[in-house]
């Protein structure tokens, strides 16, 4: 549901109404500004206050203290200021930059808001502080430790509220905070894209500032290896000698949950889950957090030998460990399948059509202790029901015309000493069902026409239905259900699992081991959002297409070598946003997808355009033609 935004003359009545009564209207405020507003109130603040000199502004003496403990951040805010400023064109803007405790130490911007602005001490040497100046982006910034706007009357007073303010915190590599970085204007030269370029500028500052500050080694990362090298979205990390984490950026401190307190004490290896070879180069190397999601990474600084040991301990190198690729239900799913594979528990796995319970079972058996005995499957709804009790009891010599004259085993006793797996057991018809749970109570089969036969086998069931409901519904036998149902496990629909990205890479290499394939960063995004229907089957039936219709000398997959279905099914897909537009808008949000690729890989190659095909995993010759097709020629990039 879209939310509306409520209109300023709506705000500024909520603000009157919580001010005199305490009480909040069902405006869709931002949850920022209400709990700003009830810290103001509860400090007893009037709306109507026009704060004096004495309160609201330092002497010079506390001004230039406050700059020149901000001296080194204002180096790195400067040529922030410049792109920010012209990014934000001739509209009139004032940017500004304030120590922790609201004071500010340095304006830039339009002069003629300026102007305007003195008239409330937005200048330097005025303290925005919350407990001064009521909500405000900076003060409110501060108290928060997270990006504010505040827009006409969202100010708390009512002197304030011509301005339109959004503000972001700046971080030092260790989680404190340093300054605040605020863009102000009146409230009817309010940019839209204000908020994205406050924090863009905010992590530039940030990124600038690690990079000159820890001159030992860092280490990039981010989850798309295209993207990796962008300065303003990557995470980094910073290393000491002895292999500590000693600074972090926002990112890196979110990816990881990094306290403060933890920063120089914690080791490298514990932020990762797998091994890292030693860097060849610059290419990316691949990593896992601790949750098993993959991590591109690049050093960069001094260069030093980095081993990241795996800080828990080794999985077992087994048939299961192979299923495992980082999404942490399935995870669960394995650990629980573990502790009853040497025991005699039937095991029951349940999941949508496609999720691969069938590759789960053949995983069960090569993990067990009967991997080296026979793994025998049957598909309770593709056998003949006028066959079925012969195929799987088997029946003796001679036991009904056009039977082999020598007999036959049946699947059940070909599976004796190993592994019996009965998949789409809900599907067997009713009168079976008796049969096979005598089967499973004694032990024994008795082949058409023949004696009881011992047999010992390890039992596993799948199904797609909801066999509960098909015991209340008369169509399962109760008594069967039980007997199955020793462990039920539960295998996550591909749209609720985590590892996306990682199957993605398994089966294209895979499909083309002698290939570098991989999905072009706007299909990715739309494989991402795409509710996967048909599971894992659909997703590796989609990519072996995929990758015997891509190009030779393309390495990433594009639209145009998807099946046809799955692209008109990705393109009309709810969870993807530049693909539902209407046609029009769709040809360009695509386009605007394909230039930012092309421009961070050109970036990041230093305009080598040779590089730039590389990182994107095209020819240089496709490269070209998209520069051609965005308006830049070849001759224009360096390379």
């Amino acid at each position: 549901m879209t939310m509306l935004t409520p209109s300023l003359e709506s705000v500024a009545l909520a603000r009157q109404t919580f001010i005199e009564r305490g009480e909040l209207t069902a405006l869709h405020l931002a949850p920022e500004i209400v709990r700003s507003w009830q810290r103001c109130r509860a400090k007893g603040l009037s709306c109507d206050r026009h704060p004096d000199v004495k309160e609201s502004l330092v002497d010079t003496p506390r001004l230039t203290t406050a700059r020149e403990r901000l001296e080194e951040w204002l180096r790195y805010a400067r040529p922030v200021f410049e792109s920010v400023f012209w990014d934000l064109g001739a509209g009139r803007s004032i940017l500004v930059l304030a120590d922790p405790e609201g004071v500010i130490v340095e304006t830039s911007g339009d002069p003629r808001f300026l102007e305007r602005a003195q008239r409330v001490h937005l200048a330097r040497g005025a303290i925005w502080h919350e407990g001064v100046r009521g909500t405000n982006a900076v003060g409110t910034a501060i108290a928060e430790g997270a990006p504010v706007e505040v827009l006409g009357p969202e100010h708390y007073l009512s002197c304030n509220e011509f301005l339109a303010c959004t503000a972001a915190p700046i971080f030092d590599g260790t989680g404190r905070l340093v300054a605040v970085l605020d863009v102000s204007c009146d409230w009817h030269d309010h940019h839209p894209h204000t908020r994205a370029l406050v924090n863009t500028a905010v992590r530039l500052i940030e990124n600038h500032a690690i990079a000159a500050r820890h001159r030992g080694l860092r280490i990039h990362l981010h989850r798309d290896a295209h993207a990796l090298g962008s300065f303003v979205d990557d995470a980094i990390v910073c290393v000491d000698d002895d292999g500590r984490v000693v600074a972090a950026n926002s990112a890196a401190r979110r990816l990881f949950s990094l306290r403060h307190e933890e920063l120089g004490a914690v080791p490298l290896e514990r932020l990762f889950r797998r091994a890292a070879p030693v860097p060849r180069g610059d290419e990316p190397v691949l990593l896992y957090d601790p949750q098993g999601n993959p991590l591109y990474a690049r050093f960069e600084g001094r260069r030093a030998r980095v081993v990241i040991r795996r800080a828990d301990p080794a999985p077992a190198n087994d048939a299961l460990a192979e299923l495992d690729t980082g999404d942490e239900a399935l995870r669960r799913v394995i650990a629980q399948a573990r502790r009853v594979l040497d025991k005699d528990i039937p095991i029951l796995l349940r999941g949508e059509s496609g999720v691969g319970k069938e590759l789960f079972a053949q995983a069960l058996h090569r993990s067990s202790p009967r991997r080296d005995k026979p793994f025998v499957a049957v598909n309770c709804a593709a056998l003949p029901e006028a066959l079925i009790e012969a195929e799987l009891f088997g029946y003796a010599p001679g036991a009904y015309t056009g039977a082999r004259r020598e007999g036959s085993l049946g699947r059940i006793r070909e599976a004796h000493g190993g592994t019996l797996f009965l998949d789409e057991i809900g599907d067997m018809p009713l009168a079976l069902q008796g049969r096979l749970l005598r089967v499973l109570e004694t032990k024994e089969v008795v082949p058409l026409g023949g004696k009881p036969v011992r047999v010992e086998f390890a039992l596993i069931a799948a199904t797609h239905r909801d066999l509960p409901a098909e015991v209340e519904a008369g169509r399962f036998r109760a008594d069967l259900y039980y007997r199955l149902a020793g462990l039920t496990l539960t295998l996550p629909p591909l749209r609720e699992r985590s590892d996306l990205p990682v199957l993605v890479e398994r089966i294209l290499r895979a499909c083309a081991p002698d290939r570098d394939l991989r999905l072009a960063p706007e299909v990715a995004a739309a494989f991402a959002a795409y509710s996967w229907p048909g599971n894992v089957r659909e997703l590796a039936q989609a990519l072996r297409v995929a990758a015997a219709l891509v190009d030779e000398e393309e390495m990433a997959i594009g639209w145009e070598a998807l099946p046809e279905g799955l692209a008109a099914a990705l393109k009309r897909s709810p969870g993807t946003t530049p693909l539902t537009s209407p046609a029009g808008e769709e040809a360009f949000e695509l386009a605007t997808l394909s230039r930012a690729a092309i421009e961070r890989a050109l970036v990041a190659s230093r305009g080598n355009r040779t590089a730039a095909a590389r990182r994107l995993g095209i020819s240089r010759a496709t490269l070209y033609r998209k520069l051609r097709e965005m308006g830049s020629p070849p001759a224009q990039a360096a390379g």
